[in-house]
């Protein structure tokens, strides 16, 4: 942890990727174990993708140096 090098704010750490990723993706396969690969397969890339996005704008909402209050 000593070699961190800061971050410019702009990703999330990787584990909050990681943790809303897998735990989305479990719950997925619960709703949709019955459905073709292909089918899956793109349910699966469409939902990292938005989720990917959704994390990295809230993160930087939240993290920003300009919200009014600091």
């Amino acid at each position: 942890m000593e070699n961190q090098q800061p971050t410019d704010g702009r990703w999330a750490p990787w584990y909050v990727y990681v943790v809303i990723i897998v735990g989305a993706n479990l719950a997925k396969q619960k709703l949709i174990e019955d459905f073709p690969v292909v089918a899956n397969a793109a349910i699966t890339l469409a939902l990292v993708g938005v989720l990917f996005l959704l994390i990295t704008a809230v993160y930087r909402s939240i993290s920003s140096p300009n919200r009014k209050g600091r």
